[in-house]
């Protein structure tokens, strides 16, 4: 007896000490790891006039208190390198223990230092970083609390004491720009100091980013929230106003193709009025987008009955004749379902009619999990793309849909709590620039992201809770400025990593081109060292949920993707 109950009491004690230990690794896991931005990487910046300016990576994430998320990469000067057509950020930072009013950037030409070609200060930019605060969510985050996100314009800036304040600066490279090596000076002035200096370098590279991505992305914007942020003056008359949201709108639209993202945009292509302004999208880099008025944008708004789905049959013929006119079918999908049962009856149903309507049609399904053909063969057998959650993401089942011809594509939504890249607001940087990466391991062709500006609950620029999830800023990337948009740290970071993928694009297709003309052999080191290069090995992405976070380390592979494209278009060059 006296033996059980010591075993008993030993049983306990472990328990304890085991509910301890878990205790003490779920605070680790669970609590900020923040690094402290005053005594790291900033020895040789001086204090002068109660403050100290120095830059950081586009890729930190700088809180008010000079904390980051992860080692930051800080500087006394800046160093970039771009392709032509293409955007290079960086942070400028002002850490204060006293107030400094009127805080404007400046910037000089960029120059060429050996041929004194230039780079008009005109393609810099510079805005301020406002902070939302966050709530305590439910998924495991490093800091609750005011986040940097907001992209403000401004003319000057006052910053408070006692604050570290940054400010986000773009440069975009022309794509008639010289390649070589450029300089300019990055001036700071302020009404309680004298202007302060920070050297600029720019490598640009000998190559040019298309406009057009490879990656294709569905991004949503819902253009009825727009008139919550921007609604009828006193004045205005009802057309008025339809005039001014439509206008507004449009930027909105035109500012996510900037940043690589493709609206949805669900367009009825037998109206002119909603096609008119895609040759004018298609500018700025439009590719891929959805159409009708039906579907998983609408919540699945389908008829129910037989009878009426195949009436539609007619209509989706009619979509089929106008846009293989108007030569846009092959851009072009139907958002045919969003999420629910794999194996809901009503999908072949639909997919069939879609496809029997006019064959060249394309659906696309968005679902957790993947579709598995040996347990019910016919099921999917319509369905030409399939949209797959991040979290959900089973390698061997993906290939069997890929086996059969289907497009696969990827969609993010609420953070599950895993360690998967997410676009919600209070996540590390790199995770919304690692994206494409992870799709280019896989052979992902497209992304989806359920909305841009969901802002109907709050004023989003003072409360990240903007949806009725415990969630911080997911469905919001964009923030209504006073006539459009406002970007934030995360749509500039993700379109940072669209462009990446188009320096992997662009390798890849100079090893076709050495490929085709016989070249491989001959060339064969550089061409294994770009397959190398090109190898998303575990050190960049080893899965959806693990990846690199070092910031440096990304941006020196792509820039060794970029000094291999570049010696290999000199090869090519060679008679």
């Amino acid at each position: 007896m006296t033996k059980k109950i010591s075993v008993i009491v030993v049983c306990l004690i472990v328990a304890v000490m085991g509910l301890k230990i878990a205790r003490k690794v779920h605070h680790h896991l669970h609590q900020p790891r923040l690094f402290e931005a005053k005594k790291i990487g900033l020895a040789d910046v001086p204090v002068k006039h109660g403050f100290r300016i120095f830059t950081a990576s586009s890729l930190d994430r700088i809180f008010q208190d000079g904390k980051t998320l992860e080692k930051p990469s800080f500087s006394s000067s800046v160093s970039l390198a771009s392709a032509k057509n293409a955007y290079e950020s960086f942070q400028l930072v002002i850490d204060t223990s006293r107030e400094q009013p009127g805080v404007v950037l400046g910037f000089s030409d960029l120059t060429e230092v050996k041929t004194g070609a230039k780079i008009s200060r005109d393609n810099f930019t510079w805005r301020v970083e406002g902070y939302v605060p966050t709530i305590k969510p439910y998924y495991p985050v490093k800091f609750v609390g005011p986040w940097p996100d907001p992209l403000i314009p401004v003319k000057s800036y006052d910053i408070q004491a006692n604050t570290t304040q940054p400010f986000w600066v773009d440069v975009y490279v022309p794509a008639d720009a010289a390649r070589g090596d450029y300089t300019a000076v990055l001036t700071v002035k302020g009404l309680n100091f004298p202007p302060r200096q920070v050297p600029v370098k720019l490598h640009v590279y000998d190559f040019t980013l298309p406009t057009e991505s490879h990656l294709k992305t569905a991004f949503d914007f819902y253009g009825q929230n727009t008139k919550i942020r921007y609604p009828q003056d006193e004045n205005e008359s009802a057309s008025t106003l339809n005039e001014r949201l439509n206008d507004i709108n449009d930027k909105f639209i035109i500012d996510m193709l900037k940043h690589r993202m493709n609206p949805i945009l669900n367009l009825d292509p037998t109206s002119q009025v909603e096609l008119s302004g895609i040759d004018r999208y298609r500018l700025f880099g439009l590719n891929n987008f959805a159409i009708g008025k039906y579907g998983g944008t609408f919540n699945n708004n389908w008829p129910k009955d037989d009878t009426s789905i195949k009436a539609l049959s007619l209509t989706y013929q009619t979509y089929g004749e106008d846009l293989k006119l108007n030569n846009l079918l092959d851009d072009t999908y139907i958002y045919t379902w969003d999420e629910g049962d794999i194996g809901n009856p009503m999908i072949p149903k639909l997919t069939a009619m879609i496809h029997h309507a006019y064959p060249g049609l394309k659906n696309m399904v968005c679902y957790h999990g993947f579709w598995d053909p040996a347990q019910n063969p016919d099921w999917g057998k319509d369905i030409d793309i399939w949209t797959f959650q991040i979290d959900d993401f089973k390698e061997d089942k993906m290939r069997q849909l890929q086996k059969r011809g289907m497009e696969i594509w990827m969609y993010i939504s609420g953070p599950s709590g895993a360690s998967s890249p997410n676009l919600a607001l209070d996540f590390d940087s790199i995770g919304y620039r690692i994206i494409p990466w992870i799709c280019w391991k896989y052979d992902i062709r497209g992304f989806l992201y359920w909305c841009v500006n969901y802002w109907p609950f709050v004023d989003p620029f003072k409360d990240a809770h903007n949806s009725q999830w415990d969630q911080n800023g997911n469905g919001l990337l964009l923030y209504p400025g006073p006539d459009g948009p406002l970007d934030s740290i995360r749509v500039e970071n993700f379109r940072d990593g669209m462009q990446d993928y188009e320096y992997i694009q662009l390798l890849l297709n100079q090893l076709r081109i050495l490929h085709s003309k016989g070249l491989e052999q001959k060339y064969k080191e550089d061409f294994d060292q770009s397959l190398k290069l090109l190898t998303m090995d575990d050190s960049i992405v080893k899965s959806m949920w693990e990846y690199t976070k070092d910031g440096d380390h990304l941006k020196a592979r792509r820039n060794a993707i970029a000094s291999e494209i570049e010696k290999i278009q000199s090869l090519l060059r060679t008679p």
